[in-house]
């Protein structure tokens, strides 16, 4: 039996789809199907139902798939432990947050690359929702966003948080002495996607302090914000080490508040049970241990909660 047909069993059984296994893969689906039907062959016994649209299981394709995982974890670790001695290259699908991208994880991927030669990354930039659903149908193999994803396939682990401020452009800083959040609430307040927790809780605090509904800029490039509001375009609510450049140059000033904006927590997040989920746990786990020994303005997390 050839571990690549096994391989194909699991990715048409995870996915339920011949097709998005194809995809997956980077096969056409009649090379899928040929691996099934050879692998058919030596178990003697089919493992998919034919006559359904979905990629359902027999029940010997059920017995199966418990084989298939443990086998493909066995090949998992088995690179995982030679990763500094083999040639081989294992590829690891990671999407990040932008803020986690401005801040930490260029320093942590450069450590990675003293201690994992063999690994390499496919780094995914892109909202916490964007990520969610790519990591849910397993586009992914580990996030570092927004969390936690409520999904019953996927562990969560506390990775780190960061404090929000109210800052500004010098001209718009200056116009009072002493913000109070009703003064924020009446000027245009950059920050991130509407659809994200941040930015529904800075718009229910700014609403308590203004008779009208605050004006909000939202977006999903943490970079475009910092840029708008540099220019003197509103007041941006950002972690506060996304904009350290700006803050040391002056382009930027912190508001004088007594106003307090909730910190913003990312998660490491993974599907569970698939075959990287080892690599990924321990991936995880030194990340937090990079952010205690570097905290980098942050609150570092605790992988065994």
């Amino acid at each position: 039996m050839r571990i690549r047909n096994l391989d194909t069993f699991y990715w048409i059984a995870t996915l339920q789809s011949f097709r998005a296994a194809a995809d997956k893969l980077n096969l056409t689906q009649p090379a899928v199907s040929a691996r099934i039907q050879m692998l058919e062959q030596d178990l003697g016994a089919p493992v998919f139902i034919r006559q359904n649209r979905n990629a359902e299981l027999t029940p010997d394709g059920r017995r199966l798939l418990t084989f298939a995982q443990k086998q493909l974890a066995l090949e998992q670790d088995i690179l995982s432990a030679f990763s500094g001695q083999t040639g081989i290259k294992q590829t690891i699908r990671l999407g990040a947050s932008e803020t986690i991208v401005a801040s930490w994880l260029p320093d942590y991927l450069s450590c990675l690359g003293q201690t994992r030669p063999g690994l390499s990354f496919d780094l995914m930039v892109d909202s916490t929702d964007s990520m969610r659903n790519a990591l849910v149908a397993r586009e992914l193999d580990l996030a570092f966003l927004m969390g936690p994803v409520a999904e019953v396939s996927v562990t969560n682990r506390d990775l780190c948080a960061f404090g929000m401020v109210f800052a500004a452009a010098p001209e718009v800083a200056t116009r009072h002495a002493h913000w109070s959040l009703a003064d924020i609430a009446a000027e245009t307040v950059l920050t991130f996607a509407a659809d994200t927790k941040p930015s529904r809780q800075i718009r229910e605090l700014l609403a308590k302090h203004s008779t009208t509904l605050p004006a909000m800029t939202t977006s999903s490039s943490l970079g475009a914000l910092v840029r708008l509001a540099s220019s003197g375009f509103g007041i941006c609510a950002v972690p506060e080490k996304v904009i350290g450049p700006e803050l040391d140059s002056g382009s930027l000033e912190l508001l004088k508040t007594d106003a307090v904006l909730p910190p913003i927590a990312f998660t490491a997040s993974y599907v569970s049970g698939s075959p990287a989920s080892r690599l990924m746990e321990d991936l995880t786990k030194e990340a937090v241990a990079f952010l205690h020994e570097n905290p980098l303005s942050t609150q570092a997390g605790h992988s065994d909660e």
